[in-house]
């Protein structure tokens, strides 16, 4: 009898600290609305019913018969209730709390009328035909929303990565164990019911109920390492994308441009880079103020995700200035593509009250020439987006890259949206619409 104590109190202490870990993670900036709270009551509902389970094994008079089974399916409903709201699918409290009511309502009812008479020992316990109805109900509950579980949970592994989708795979496992171990036990029930006999007398199963805990217990773990990867995720997104356009933040741009030129080196393939600068943003700081400002910041940046071509990199490079790496782009492709956004750019003014705002953007585009690190080509950029700034704004100057060593530099070229070219400071090449 000891021993079966103490293990019922471990179940119990490992369902509390779940609990515990399920309410810390919740206070996790970005983790308030993941089903953590669900999952917290849950644990500690299912601390409740080792508790009662304990209870009635130390006090066998007490009227508790399938009383922790009952509270144990309670708190499987807020699990899977936690789950829903985890994978972005709310709902279904109602039904859940329909699969709970009438148990719990028929136990207590029994328990008031009987339990708690003003008389000596008039403590009645529940007929054993009621207590292998409840049990057997219960338990067949359980199984169903174990493999609600499953069914919300499968979905999502091919969606997650590394430890995620570890924890998602254990925690469908631990379900379906669950599952089968209940089925275990209501086997013998379900036969006479299917042979129209009477439910069997139940007999003392109070260890498999609290290895139904840990099993329990075991999908908190997982759930809670599933939660876990995600506040990972949203940290890591925080650390490498801009607060204010949720693009790539300068360090993290440059990452992924040396990552790509090496890549592009190794493939022999072109790269384009285009440097974007919003024209007189100072100015619309002073006339509409800072917060106009940072809007224009954030429907440009919605512009830029949009309208970028696949697979191209964003980020911003500090005030209002924003880079594009384009992975195997050429340079006609991408000057295609600058022109393209800079066109959208001055059609689409920035929503504002009382009038919207209009803005343009200045860019310098350079293609990678081979052997050339992130640093070179982005000096190159550089210096076509200071050209497009020369020859007054609101176009697209490309840096080209045919240049051969040793040779005059080759005029850089001015184009607006009409697909015409203007000649630069150091050029004199027009093409005229």
């Amino acid at each position: 009898m000891f021993q079966s104590q103490v293990v019922v109190l471990i179940a119990g202490l490992f369902a509390l600290q779940m609990a515990v870990v399920c309410a810390v993670l919740r206070r996790s900036p970005g983790m308030g609305r993941s089903g953590l709270s669900s999952w917290a009551i849950g644990d500690l509902i299912v601390t409740l019913a080792v508790v009662l389970l304990a209870a009635h094994v130390m006090r066998p008079a007490w009227p508790l018969e399938a009383v922790p089974e009952l509270v144990l399916t309670a708190g499987l409903s807020m699990m899977v209730y936690g789950t829903r709201h985890f994978v972005g699918r709310p709902g279904r409290g109602m039904v859940l709390l329909a699969l709970n009511v009438p148990g719990l309502a028929a136990r207590a009812a029994h328990a008031v009328e009987h339990g708690f008479s003003p008389a000596p020992h008039a403590v009645a316990a529940l007929p054993e035909p009621a207590v292998a109805a409840l049990t057997l109900a219960a338990s067949v509950i359980q199984i169903l929303l174990l493999l609600e579980l499953v069914r919300i949970t499968v979905p999502r592994v091919p969606l997650k990565r590394g430890t995620g989708r570890l924890a998602a795979l254990s925690l469908i496992l631990v379900a379906l164990a669950c599952t089968a171990l209940i089925g275990v036990l209501i086997a013998p029930a379900v036969v006479m019911l299917v042979d129209h006999r009477h439910l069997p007398a139940v007999t003392s199963h109070d260890g498999i109920i609290v290895l139904l805990v840990f099993g329990m217990v075991g999908l908190s773990v997982s759930f809670a390492l599933m939660a876990h990867d995600r506040l990972r995720r949203m940290l890591e997104r925080r650390a490498r994308h801009d607060d204010l356009t949720d693009v790539l933040s300068r360090g993290a741009f440059w990452e992924e441009l040396e990552a790509t030129c090496k890549k592009a080196e190794r493939a022999k393939q072109p790269v384009t880079v285009a440097f974007v600068d919003l024209d007189h943003f100072k100015a619309i700081n002073d006339l509409y103020g800072h917060l106009a400002g940072d809007s224009v910041l954030r429907h440009f940046a919605g512009l830029l995700r949009r309208n970028a071509p696949p697979h191209a990199i964003i980020g911003r490079l500090g005030g209002e200035e924003f880079a594009i790496v384009m992975p195997n782009t050429t340079m006609e492709m991408g000057r295609a593509a600058s022109l393209r956004l800079n066109s959208l750019v001055r059609a689409t003014p920035c929503p504002s009250d009382p009038d919207p705002i209009a803005y343009t953007v200045s860019i310098g585009m350079a293609e990678r020439r081979a052997g050339e690190n992130a640093d070179a080509v982005m000096r190159r950029a550089d210096r076509a987006l200071y050209d497009a700034k020369l020859m007054g704004r609101n176009c697209v100057s490309s840096h080209d890259n045919g240049d051969a060593p040793g040779m005059p530099r080759r005029p850089r070229v001015r184009e607006d949206e009409r697909g015409g070219e203007h000649a630069s400071p150091d050029g004199a090449i027009k093409r005229q619409p």
